[in-house]
């Protein structure tokens, strides 16, 4: 049980070295519970919020969402792809208000989603 939503709670998001920082989007976390619904799996915050000094340490972009809560890095049991493809199909029947952009990354088996700002394209797939 969690105390964001029924499946995530607070701690999950928090900065992977230990500062404290957990300051996530809520928009984000719906987004997340609405494809672990759909997916009917838990899933795995593999990094949430992120300090600056942080995501500097694991190689995280400058303006990086996770710094500001509102990116999430995420997998499951099942793989990436699982979310990836779940996300799309929800995406396109538009059950997803509010995500701006996602990433599967197919070689380490993760989806990045963020609520921060829309790109040209909604979705890559990276190898």
């Amino acid at each position: 049980m969690g105390n964001l939503t029924k499946n995530f709670s607070r701690e999950e998001f928090a900065c992977k070295c230990g500062c404290g920082y957990m300051d996530i989007d809520y928009d984000l976390v719906k987004i997340i519970q609405a494809i672990r619904d759909e997916i009917n799996e838990p899933i795995r915050i593999n990094s949430g919020c992120r300090c600056a000094k942080h995501n500097q340490r694991v190689g995280g972009v400058r303006n990086s969402f996770h710094v500001s809560g509102k990116a999430a890095d995420l997998s499951c049991s099942s793989g990436g792809k699982k979310i990836f493809e779940a996300i799309k199909r929800m995406q396109s029947e538009g059950r997803l208000e509010g995500l701006k952009y996602y990433i599967y990354y197919e070689k380490k088996n993760f989806v990045h989603v963020d609520v921060g700002r829309k790109r040209s394209t909604m979705y890559e797939v990276r190898k």
